[in-house]
């Protein structure tokens, strides 16, 4: 069976983090291992893991102490930490969800059957009110969508050793942009199209999403998430990740990215012409375009380039 290796992000998650581990030790058809990184939390989430889990060989608890203060920097720790040369397959875990027992087996599948180095899937949000919903993600990948959104949640990413190796050292050897990057999984899915290495987003879910108000993005739909990208979008916090992105995997003088990268009037302009290979949805590819209009018209006149 191949050997796989979890890595689990934590922070104030006594609520439900046992839960999850059990369903990732669950899995079948794999030999799993789970390395937890806990961020300083106000709850006991270390304590509980160490006096359940402390002993026991499939669960290892990373030193406790340091303040992340959001998942991805936690992240790129668990990177830095654990080697994951030791395994075939590196899966990401958030601490509150819950894995049905063919998750990481399905994926794995996946991957050879496509010869990917990465994966990631349609997840089935719910709620604590019983409420379910299907959160889709597996779209035509396009052009340039890498620069502008991940794949898919991060908890349902699996890599192959290969490329997590390589992620691991350049996430090393780019450190201090990458912390600067809000969104690990977005940062994988770009370094792996960047690098040329095939993705595969399965229409398939093979676990569930917990939504709660601990969340720090969530299933990301409905009249609340829509507003807030729109402030994103209207702040220039989502343009600056994109920036971040481009320096991050040293692609500034693409030759797409040269076209527009000076964030001037002109430059929105020509980048809304490239809606459809920038998102992967039809109206994330109309909101992407009217987006590039709405800051060309808000950009100041005299623009410092």
């Amino acid at each position: 069976m191949n050997n796989v290796v979890v890595l689990l992000a934590a922070y104030n998650g006594m609520e439900w983090i046992d839960e999850q581990i059990n369903s990732i030790l669950n899995q079948r058809d794999v030999n799993v291992k789970i390395y937890i990184s806990v961020d300083v939390s106000t709850d006991d989430t270390y304590y509980l893991l160490k006096n359940k889990y402390s002993l026991f060989g499939k669960v290892v608890l990373l030193p406790y102490g340091e303040k992340f203060g959001a998942a991805a920097p936690n992240f790129y720790h668990l990177f830095q930490e654990v080697d994951v040369a030791n395994y075939d397959f590196i899966a990401l875990s958030d601490q509150d969800d819950i894995w049905l027992d063919d998750k990481i087996i399905s994926g794995i599948k996946k991957i050879n059957q496509t010869d990917s180095a990465g994966y990631s899937s349609n997840v089935i949000a719910f709620w604590s009110n019983g409420k379910k919903r299907l959160i889709k993600k597996a779209t035509k990948q396009r052009k340039y969508d890498y620069l502008f959104e991940g794949p898919g949640p991060g908890c349902s990413f699996i890599l192959t050793r290969k490329f997590a190796m390589e992620v691991k050292q350049y996430f090393a050897d780019e450190k201090e942009m990458l912390y600067k990057i809000d969104w690990h999984d977005w940062a994988i899915y770009a370094f792996a199209r960047s690098k040329k290495y095939s993705w595969y987003i399965d229409p398939q879910s093979h676990m569930f999403y917990r939504q709660h108000f601990a969340n720090q993005l969530g299933a990301n739909s409905g009249i609340k998430q829509f507003l807030k990208r729109a402030k994103e979008i209207a702040c220039g916090y989502a343009i600056n990740q994109t920036l971040l992105i481009i320096k991050f995997l040293k692609f500034e003088n693409n030759h797409f990215v040269k076209s527009w990268i000076n964030c001037t009037r002109l430059d929105f302009v020509k980048l809304s012409f490239f809606a459809y290979e920038c998102r992967r949805r039809k109206k994330d590819q109309l909101l992407f375009f009217l987006s590039c209009i709405i800051m060309a018209m808000i950009r100041p006149i005299k623009e410092n380039k």
